[in-house]
């Protein structure tokens, strides 16, 4: 992995491909990211290195306690940005888009006030 950006993505992709699927595996993951099954591989050989995943005894790719955390609040930001771009009237496609590149930068008090302001409908 280049970056924590794509860390996060990655973790996010699994965080979310578990919640609709019950399981994740490397193909899913480069199906759901675009990106190649080598790719994936080295990811989660990092992942892995850094204590975010794990492989359970079928095989599946699962999240650790650090990793759901942190998989957790990257999707909460892209789930609320994207609703609120959404609210203001960005295409869907473009909002999930341009949500997926702000989440990683935004920053944590900017991130609540956007949420503050999105709970009390003013989107």
């Amino acid at each position: 992995m280049k970056n924590s950006n794509s860390a996060e993505d990655y973790l996010k992709s699994i965080y979310v491909l578990n919640l609709r699927k019950g399981y994740v595996r490397a193909v899913d993951i480069a199906t759901e990211l675009g990106v190649t099954k080598p790719s994936v591989s080295a990811a989660m050989k990092k992942l892995r290195e850094t204590g975010l995943i794990f492989l359970d005894k079928n095989g599946f790719i699962c999240l650790t306690d650090a990793g759901r955390e942190l998989a957790e609040k990257v999707n909460k930001k892209h789930t609320l940005i994207t609703k609120f771009l959404i609210g203001i009237g960005v295409n869907e496609k473009i909002a999930s888009k341009e949500a997926c590149l702000i989440e990683h930068d935004i920053g944590e008090e900017t991130f609540e006030r956007l949420e503050a302001l999105y709970e009390r409908g003013l989107s």
